[in-house]
């Protein structure tokens, strides 16, 4: 009776309520705070093992609600590449319509999710995505914590729409002080613990059990504002990278800033090795950290300050082939373009798995072993002709080719290739691309590169094809039989026939061996 007469009592205060309430608490909101457990769902837990899918993912969708958080401009760019999933009433639905149409946006993708919401903080109550036990990807819900019952009900409104499981734990929780690198590592500040009436362990075990996360990085919010979000400090921007903010010595939180970096250099990522720390300057509190990742595209608030195109500038060195793009707004240091926005994930998407080669010091005969595990969730079926590793070296101007075989050892969904080795001082960038028969075509990063160099000086020196520390005829007959198709070489030894580096082996390549020989 108390949990109906709480619900009801909070439709009656924010129905229809069609200006956004703030990002803090109003004073009725702190008067009825303790209402927010009476707004609390739980479920069993989905199928393990559980997978809290990253914003970095491929996305179908972006979430946004009516009347918006985002300039209609940043509309426009979003729907070039994803469907626009928008929240609004009923009442409302045409003048949102005329919004984002007038503005010139693709209505072919808009879609709208009828319902009323309190605010537009849909990155603060939007559905978090999971991959189950069964491969199919669900909404995982938690509790609001605000006494918003219509923004509480905008996760199980989307899952409805797009007929996808539903789970709900009675964690109370925020998107906005959340980040989970997709391999069950996830980040938040003690917030969650400090508004949870539960124990921290009990708090962990629910994440666990519900989101698979096993390792949950939390720290005290250094920031000193209302909110405590990390998104308004930190990101994950791969399951390797990491960005946090930084200010000058002389900055009130500088210490508490540089707490949380040595505490996260002092942690690893899934993979065991240190994480890729990249640090953008905030001098005077700019949201620069408060991005979404959308696919290959990156949008970052920005202020109209001179320290802008340096806060663009770290995001294109940390994330290569990334589009990045500046969009101002009503944002302030905390609350910006993150908190007003909630990536829709791709339901069927191909998942790519890989930890980026490091830098080589060490000759390598068989090349460098790229590994990956590859599924995919729309159970079609994988087009393995065109599971690949592209790749190129300093001196190449186009990506070559690999194909990807199943892995020797044990790992299910496991596929590898080998980078030919090269020589000292060679800096190789690559990426993984995988199809499937339902027609959708994923790489890894989903834009730009992975990159690595060759420091490791050669076993042998080129032009030495048998690898007897000699240069002489029996090398020119193996180079001489491999351009005329009657002899074969392994990648090793066409690297070492490659003399002229233009990754081709004919006549130029024979002619110089020969002319190496002769000089000796």
């Amino acid at each position: 009776m108390y949990f109906l007469f709480s619900i009801l009592y909070l439709s009656v205060l924010f129905s229809e309520n069609e200006k956004s309430l703030p990002h803090y608490f109003t004073e009725e909101e702190l008067i009825n705070k303790s209402l927010i457990y009476s707004m609390s769902r739980d479920t069993e837990p989905p199928l393990s093992p559980v997978r809290n899918i990253a914003e970095f993912e491929p996305m179908q969708g972006v979430l946004i609600r009516y009347p918006f958080g985002i300039s209609t401009s940043m509309i426009q760019e979003m729907a070039e590449d994803v469907i626009i999933y928008c929240l609004v009433s009923q009442s409302l639905q045409n003048s949102a319509y005329n919004s984002m149409n007038n503005a010139g946006v693709d209505m072919s993708k808009v879609e709208f999710i009828t319902g009323s919401t309190d605010s537009y903080w849909t990155r603060d109550y939007g559905p978090w995505w999971v991959v189950d036990g069964n491969k199919n990807i669900g909404v995982v819900d938690f509790t609001y914590n605000r006494p918003r019952p219509n923004d509480n009900a905008a996760p199980y409104k989307v899952s409805d729409y797009l007929n996808t499981s539903y789970y709900a734990t009675d964690v109370v929780h925020c998107g906005g002080n959340y980040m989970t690198d997709g391999y069950g590592i996830s980040a938040s500040s003690t917030l969650v613990y400090e508004e949870n009436n539960m124990s921290n362990n009990q708090v962990n075990q629910n994440m666990l059990d519900y989101y698979g996360v096993h390792t949950y990085h939390t720290v005290e919010d250094p920031n000193n504002t209302y909110i405590d979000h990390i998104d308004c400090w930190g990101k994950f921007l791969s399951p390797q990278k990491l960005l946090i903010r930084s200010v000058s010595g002389t900055h009130p939180q500088y210490n508490e800033i540089e707490e949380v970096v040595s505490y996260f250099e002092s942690t690893l990522n899934y993979y065991g090795e240190p994480w890729e720390i990249f640090r953008v300057y905030t001098p005077n509190n700019q949201p620069y950290t408060n991005s979404l990742i959308l696919n290959n595209k990156v949008f970052v608030p920005i202020m109209n300050s001179s320290w802008d195109d340096d806060a663009l500038d770290v995001y294109e060195q940390a994330l290569p082939g990334y589009e990045i793009l500046g969009y101002t707004g009503s944002w302030e240091s905390t609350d910006a373009l993150h908190c007003r926005t909630k990536g829709i994930p791709d339901l069927g998407m191909i998942q790519i798995f890989h930890n980026p080669l490091n830098d080589i010091y060490e000759p390598q005969i068989e090349g460098y072993n790229v590994l990956a595990t590859i599924d995919d969730l729309s159970q079609m079926g994988l087009v393995y002709d065109d599971l690949k590793v592209f790749w190129k070296n300093n001196s190449s101007s186009e990506f070559m080719p690999i194909q990807m075989s199943i892995c020797d050892i044990d790992i299910p969904d496991c596929y590898q290739s080998n980078i030919p080795p090269q020589q000292e001082d060679t800096n190789i960038q690559y990426f993984i691309t995988a199809q499937d028969y339902s027609g959708r075509y994923e790489r890894l990063p989903i834009a730009g590169y992975y990159d690595f160099s060759v420091v490791a000086t050669q076993l042998f020196d080129s032009g030495d094809i048998n690898m007897d520390n000699i240069t002489n005829i029996l090398d020119v007959v193996l180079i001489v039989n491999y351009v005329l198709g009657v002899g074969e070489l392994d990648p090793y030894q066409i690297q070492l026939s490659d003399l002229n580096n233009d990754m081709i082996i004919n006549i130029l390549d024979v002619i110089l061996i020969v002319n190496l020989i002769l000089e000796n």
